[in-house]
């Protein structure tokens, strides 16, 4: 089995395309993106054939370095459109991929050079609320930082998103990810400053992996939380958004359309930026 290894913006995935998924993704996943004892990776991605009638070109299947399943991935999709390009699996620049939350549409916007492409990937609805899990946050933070607003977004997986005046140190969000962990262990939490109308800075604890360089779907669901907060200012047009999110490992671009003032809080969201190719391996699975 070969598997091509790509990051976007710091977020690895190993890459398999296959014709049928294997038995154990779970346990291959847990082996190949252990640093150690694999390869090293956030997590792998299974391409296998889609559903019959679909006009997808490939499904697209997640299991986190834990080995638990995960339903959607911003960077993942932009990976694996990269993976599916260099098999010349694609027709056009423009195709569609089935995932667990529903088809996505994924485009190629550009080819930088041998190793590396741009692409917009359709993340799909965001749906913020208030509906917060049973902690008190101040009390988790200790009160080293002030806590501005918390929300929860359901963008096909969960997200925590808290608003904050000032962010945390690597230590101090390990520890704060992990006690919200200890009772909400299905939940990527971020932290997120707002710089201004267009800009935010964001943090994340991703379930099933850790602190990481960057989240594709968590930078959507902090900006849709920054929009349904009114912390986004208008732009050309009047139900359209576009929010720069600064991580760790880099920067993306969340576009947000909505159809009236009523629908701020649950947009439909697209995010553009970039995958790296880094390496490929044959190994014996598969």
């Amino acid at each position: 089995m070969e598997l091509t290894r790509h990051h976007g913006l710091g977020n690895v995935f190993l890459i398999a395309l296959l014709e049928e998924l294997p038995k154990n993704p779970g346990e291959l996943a847990q082996k190949y993106c252990d640093p150690e004892k694999g390869i090293g990776a956030d997590g792998l991605i299974i391409g296998t054939p889609p559903s019959e009638n679909s006009n997808a070109v490939n499904r697209f299947n997640l299991f986190n370095k834990d080995g638990g399943r995960a339903e959607l991935s911003g960077n993942g999709l932009r990976c694996f459109a990269q993976a599916l390009s260099m098999t010349s699996r694609l027709e056009d620049e423009t195709f569609h991929v089935e995932t667990d939350v529903g088809l996505r549409k994924i485009k190629i916007e550009k080819v930088r050079n041998e190793k590396e492409i741009s692409a917009t990937a359709e993340i799909g609805e965001a749906r913020v609320t208030r509906d917060l899990p049973d902690i008190d946050l101040s009390k988790v933070l200790k009160e080293k930082k002030s806590l501005v607003i918390p929300g929860c977004v359901d963008i096909g997986n969960p997200h925590l998103v808290v608003v904050m005046d000032e962010l945390l140190d690597a230590i101090e969000l390990e520890q704060f990810a992990f006690l919200l962990d200890e009772k909400f262990a299905e939940l990527n939490v971020h932290l997120m400053k707002v710089k201004d109308g267009s800009n935010i800075r964001m943090q994340t604890w991703e379930r099933g992996v850790g602190l990481t360089e960057a989240c594709g779907t968590g930078a959507c669901a902090s900006a849709a939380v920054a929009l349904a907060w009114g912390m986004i200012e208008k732009q050309a047009s009047q139900y359209t958004f576009n929010v720069n999110v600064h991580m760790p490992g880099g920067s993306v671009l969340v576009n947000m359309l909505t159809s009236s003032p009523f629908s701020f809080s649950h947009p439909w969201v697209e995010l553009s930026g970039p995958s790296v190719f880094m390496d490929r391996h044959q190994v014996d699975d598969g």
